[in-house]
């Protein structure tokens, strides 16, 4: 009902097209009453195969410009529900750059955040819930009791803060604002996304997590699972220490390399900053826009 609204907007008439983040636009799409694309980042057509024709049926028509992916990995769904190659852009998330360049090193960072100087500290970055495989990081931070973790994104009190609050090197803090996490970043000795597959193939709420653009721009080790999406941007032994997905024990072995060896972290930290450098929201705005220019020209040629 929202969507229809929308499409009856007055305001329409003076547009050029219309884009949308809606999932609800891959069924209805093809009642916009001008062109349109759509942005989407999870893979509907295969967690929910009875979508296929409906987002078939939207992208052929004449005014669909194309949809926006994040991801590889969802946009090999769009082509197998049978969307056409010139109607895919697959446009990565990226970071703001001028915010991690203006954070402080990580000893002044450590000091304004109150955290301990000497203690080699693990960070993780994002939601805190069940959904993000952070039993993993604690199952981690019960093989290393030496290694301070840091939880930053908590919302309240849920089961993981409980779980944490258990753990003598563990420590939780709330969700911070997006110009406050690169000094939360820059503080710590390396990054951690969580080593599990649950968020992608339980959850399926989860596809190339935001927070590892923010981690390659801040210039820090990476520990990540070996994931078909991640793949796309991390490198083993180049940009981050890929582990086999729910084995606490192979990422402890990996964490004591990147604490250990100081030319291999910053062989990893140089790997992330230059994997960084075309991740960025203004490249990103650059991409999509020579994306929908091109395809609503294909469309007024007819």
């Amino acid at each position: 009902m929202w969507l229809r609204q929308v499409f009856r907007d007055p305001e329409l008439g003076g547009a050029d097209l219309l884009y949308s983040r809606i999932p609800a636009m891959l069924g209805l799409g093809q009642r916009a009453p001008l062109p349109f694309a759509t942005e989407q980042y999870r893979p509907w057509p295969d967690t929910m195969p009875a979508i296929r024709p409906l987002v078939r049926r939207t992208a052929r028509h004449r005014n669909c410009l194309g949809l926006i992916l994040h991801s590889h990995y969802a946009a090999g769904a769009y082509r197998r529900a049978g969307v056409t190659e010139e109607k895919i852009l697959v446009a990565h998330n990226g970071a703001n750059p001028h915010l991690s360049d203006s954070a402080p090193g990580k000893s002044e960072a450590r000091a304004l955040l109150g955290l301990p100087a000497g203690r080699p500290i693990a960070l993780y970055a994002g939601r805190i819930n069940e959904q993000k495989g952070l039993d993993q990081i604690l199952a981690l931070a019960a093989l290393r009791p030496d290694v301070l973790f840091v939880l930053v994104g908590s919302e309240g009190q849920g089961a993981i803060e409980t779980e944490a609050g258990r753990r003598a090197n563990v420590r939780t803090v709330s969700w911070q604002e997006p110009a406050a996490l690169p000094l939360w970043l820059h503080a710590a000795d390396l990054l951690l996304v969580p080593p599990s597959r649950a968020p992608l193939d339980q959850f399926k709420n989860c596809v190339l997590p935001i927070k590892l653009f923010s981690y390659l721009a801040a210039g820090r080790p990476i520990l990540a699972p070996e994931a078909p999406d991640t793949a796309e941007l991390l490198v083993d032994g180049g940009n981050a220490l890929l582990v086999a997905p729910g084995e606490p024990e192979a990422a402890a072995r990996a964490l004591d390399r990147i604490i250990g060896d100081s030319k291999l972290a910053d062989r990893l930290s140089a790997g992330a900053l230059a994997s960084a450098r075309d991740l960025t929201w203004d490249r990103r705005a650059e991409r999509i826009q020579a994306f929908l220019d091109r395809r609503l020209e294909s469309v007024r040629s007819g």
